[in-house]
This record gives C-alpha cells, sequence and structure tokens, in this order.
C-alpha cells in the first residue's frame, strides 16, 4: 500500500512539472466613442451591481473568460469584476511584452505598453479617499515638503509653511494629494496640515463621480433634508460651480439649473493633452532616463507638477513630462 501511494504521488508531481505555466490574458477597453466608459460589474450580467467603471483604453488583465462576460481587473484602477465582451479587445501576450521597448507611438493601445511592468500612481486608484477641502500648514519645523508622491521617499517640489492653505483633492493613507496657492499639484502629510471645513476653490473644476454605491444622489439643495432630483453613475462627468458648506453646486443645466452632490462623491481631476511628440522619463528633468516617447494628441491625466515637469497617467504608463509641451 505504501508503495502505490508513492507511485501516486511521484505521477502527480511529474504531471504537475509537465503541465504548461498558466500565461496571463491582456486586453484593453474599447468603446464607440474615444471618451466611452464601461461598468465592471460584481457578477455577469446588464443591471447587476456595479464594482467600478474602466475608461476608452484602459489596460484589462483577463481572470477569466467567458461566453458573453468576462472577469476581468482594470490595471490602472485594480478594480475587479465582469465587463462585457463587445468592450474588450485582446492582447496577445507575447507580442505586447516583445514589443514593449518601442519608443514610438504613446496613444492608447500603441506597443510600448507592457503590463508586468506598469505601475499605477497611487493618485489614480480606487482606494483613495475623496476630501475636497481646504488644509491649513501647521508643522513644528514652520514648513511641509510638497512631493511627487505620497512618501518621504519621493522627490520634494517645494516647501509649504505654516498657514498656507492648500487644496485636499484627496487622501492616500496619511497624505493629501493637493493643490497649493501657486497651481502646482503634490502631496503632503496629513500630519502636517489642520483639515478645514470649507470646499470652496472648485469654481469651474470638471471631475467624475466616485461613490462605494456606484452613483451619487443629486439634490436640490445643500443638504440630505432637500429632495433628490436624480442620480448620477460612477464615471459620470460633471463640473462643479461653486459651494454651500460640505456641499458642491454642479452644473447641469440640461436636467437641473439648481443642483448639489455631497463634496466626497466628486473626484476632480486635470486633463491635458500633448502638443507635439514628448519624451516621458522616469524623473522631472531631462537628466533622467526616457521611458517612451508620447505622441503628438496624446490625452494624459495630470497626476503632479512642479511648474516645469508634470508627472502624468495615460492610463498604460506614468512618468514625467514637460509642461511646455502639455495643452490643459
Amino acid at each position: 500500500m505504501k508503495r502505490l501511494i508513492s507511485l501516486m504521488i511521484a505521477l502527480i508531481l511529474i504531471m504537475l512539472v509537465a503541465a504548461p505555466a498558466f500565461a496571463e490574458t491582456y486586453a484593453y477597453v474599447k468603446t464607440p466613442t474615444k471618451d466611452g466608459t464601461v461598468y465592471v460589474r460584481k457578477v455577469a450580467g446588464a443591471g447587476q451591481p456595479i464594482m467600478g467603471v474602466a475608461n476608452n483604453g484602459d489596460a484589462l488583465i483577463i481572470l477569466k473568460k467567458g461566453n458573453t462576460w468576462h472577469r476581468v481587473r482594470v490595471i490602472r484602477t485594480g478594480v475587479e469584476g465582469y465587463m462585457y465582451g463587445a468592450y474588450i479587445q485582446f492582447i496577445n501576450s507575447s507580442s505586447s511584452s516583445s514589443s514593449s521597448s518601442s519608443s514610438s507611438g504613446g496613444q492608447q493601445g500603441s506597443s510600448y505598453y507592457n503590463p508586468s511592468t506598469y505601475v499605477t500612481d497611487p493618485s489614480v486608484t480606487d482606494t483613495d479617499t475623496v476630501i475636497n477641502r481646504y488644509v491649513t500648514v501647521s508643522s513644528s519645523d514652520g514648513y511641509a515638503n510638497l512631493r511627487w508622491g505620497p512618501s518621504t521617499s519621493w522627490g520634494i517640489i517645494c516647501r509649504e509653511y505654516n498657514g498656507d492653505r492648500l487644496w485636499a483633492l484627496d487622501q492616500n493613507g496619511t497624505w493629501y494629494r493637493v493643490v497649493d496657492g501657486a497651481g502646482r499639484v503634490g502631496y503632503v502629510s496629513s500630519k502636517l496640515t489642520t483639515l478645514g471645513n470649507t470646499v470652496s476653490n472648485s469654481s469651474g473644476k470638471t471631475g467624475i463621480i466616485r461613490s462605494s454605491d456606484g452613483f451619487a444622489s443629486v439634490r436640490s439643495g445643500p443638504g440630505t433634508s432637500y429632495s433628490q432630483l436624480y442620480t448620477l453613475s460612477v464615471g459620470q462627468s460633471i463640473t462643479a460651480y461653486t459651494s454651500n458648506g460640505a456641499w458642491l453646486r454642479v452644473s447641469l443645466p440640461e436636467i437641473w439649473s439648481d443642483a448639489y452632490v455631497y463634496r466626497t462623491l466628486i473626484r476632480f481631476y486635470s486633463k491635458a493633452r500633448t502638443t507635439g511628440n514628448v519624451n516621458m522619463r522616469s524623473g522631472p528633468s531631462t537628466s533622467y532616463s526616457r521611458i517612451t516617447v508620447l505622441s503628438n494628441g496624446t490625452d494624459v491625466r495630470l497626476l503632479a507638477t512642479d511648474g516645469s515637469f508634470c508627472r502624468v497617467d495615460t492610463g498604460y504608463s506614468s512618468g514625467y513630462v514637460s509642461k511646455k509641451y502639455l495643452s490643459y
């Protein structure tokens, strides 16, 4: 009996060694329009609970292939769920890796993208907490460093001094992503600031709906006691033009002339587009190595900026480009 068991174990080990390694399948979102979005749902099927939203061109890892619905992970956000197959363009995993060294292109879906090396910038992850409030620098050293990312390992953009008021967009761990008085975007330690109550400075800013419920209630006034006019879905664009306490007055005149959304349900962002072929580098100066070349007209999201260089995310890669080649 012992000999039989030993033979069975040996046979299983041989089968495991001989079995081919699982190769991940990569894909990207392809919608009918350039600015289209697709829901990622908890289970397969239209009308099922929404886990998040993917944008046209977002890179995907296919976790499980189905007939009409596939289980995916959105690389840019980390969201997992089911996506309707009509909006998925598959990529040959071996060819995507071998062609990743190409220095041309830069458009979404271009050959330089390598899913195995792309690290999502923390300022675009779905785990961030939206803040949309003012913070005031209050440090025993008299200043706080504004950094490119949410830790002391990131480089310093500049110093913000005690009493300086910054607008906190969102929070990543113990760090706020902020905009300072000079318009620079970066990260500051929440331990070196005092959180305020106002949400002003939002006039004319565009963002997207962010909510764990999959939607945001839009009300007739700045409070939950006001009637709900309608709801907006996660990922839907919206523009704010004034504030009242913790509520943002939003501009959707085609639906309603006076509507309010709670401050934490909108994530503001800055879009930009390259105005020429530009090198994307690993750091904020020309002395850093080139990651790739973004071609003229590439859409990017601004993550941080010190005035001369900007940290950007294309949905496939992130790095630094000269501000001279960006149009907001």
